[in-house]
């Protein structure tokens, strides 16, 4: 399957790749390790040496070089380094007259995932086309953005992006009233209000009555919303209107992530 999958390792998710490829471990060791072989695959430029405890530069056609690190080197058999707070580990295990490609990362911001995981899909694809001796696939935006989504309705971002959880928009513990969950707020101009919620745990919110209008989307995860006494379960993707005057009440399972758009202001900012 050349698909990416990702797991959940404590508070960390690990992406992983499985390839397999019709030539032998040494062959594709230098595919991994040879600056020139890298150049038909690789998204950047690797400059250090290729050994354990080695420092790495990784260049960009423009911007400054990131840096990294290498923490295994076992030819022909296991490649493990890390760039910009990522950690890359390539494994090759022989298999028949080929050998079998596990790459795994662990990525250091979790909202990216689906992104790098699109990312990696297509420097494996020409991976594989270098070893064969093909030439690279050039860049195809629609296929890009194509497998960006698949990738992103797999995974889930599974985290909100760092710019929308910055302490000014943290919903104060006293307004919010719901242990395991963290909840970000924006106010509109018009009186309205935008909140994202995350639950680090299962949660209910306890029955509750609105005085205002209220638009719910669940991002990911499951959502249990009791309204009037009815349940109803809210997948990724359901959205609801709650409408003013109703009784309501919801569950979070861990991991949720939702979105409620108030027709009113609700929740106050954590003090600074």
């Amino acid at each position: 399957m050349k698909h990416g999958t990702l797991t959940t390792r404590g508070n960390r998710v690990e992406l992983r790749f499985e390839r397999r490829l019709t030539h032998p471990p040494e062959k594709v060791w230098r595919a991994l390790t040879d600056s020139k072989e890298l150049a038909h695959w690789f998204p950047a430029r690797i400059e250090g040496a290729r050994e354990a405890g080695a420092e790495l530069r990784f260049f960009f056609e423009e911007g400054d070089p990131g840096t990294g690190k290498i923490s295994v080197f076992d030819p022909p058999r296991v490649l493990e380094y890390t760039w910009e707070g990522d950690l890359l580990r390539w494994e090759l295990r022989p298999d028949g007259a080929g050998c079998l490609l596990v790459f795994t990362t662990i990525p250091a911001d979790r909202a990216n995932v689906a992104r790098d995981a699109t990312g990696w899909h297509f420097c494996l694809d020409n991976l594989e086309a270098a070893v064969d001796g093909n030439p690279a696939a050039g860049f195809d935006k629609e296929r890009f953005s194509a497998l960006n989504a698949e990738y992103a309705a797999r995974f889930g971002l599974g985290s909100f992006p760092a710019f929308l959880t910055g302490p000014a928009n943290r919903v104060s513990e006293a307004s919010l009233r719901l242990p395991g969950v963290e909840a970000y707020v924006f106010d509109g101009a018009d009186g309205t209000q935008l909140t994202l919620c995350h639950a680090k745990s299962d949660a209910d919110t306890g029955e509750q009555w609105r005085d205002f209008d209220e638009y719910l989307v669940v991002l990911e995860g499951s959502y249990t919303l009791t309204i009037n006494g009815m349940d109803i379960q809210l997948g990724a993707g359901r959205e609801f209107v709650i409408p003013r005057g109703a009784r309501i009440s919801g569950r979070f399972t861990a991991g949720t992530r939702t979105l409620h758009a108030l027709g009113g202001r609700r929740f106050e900012r954590a003090p600074a």
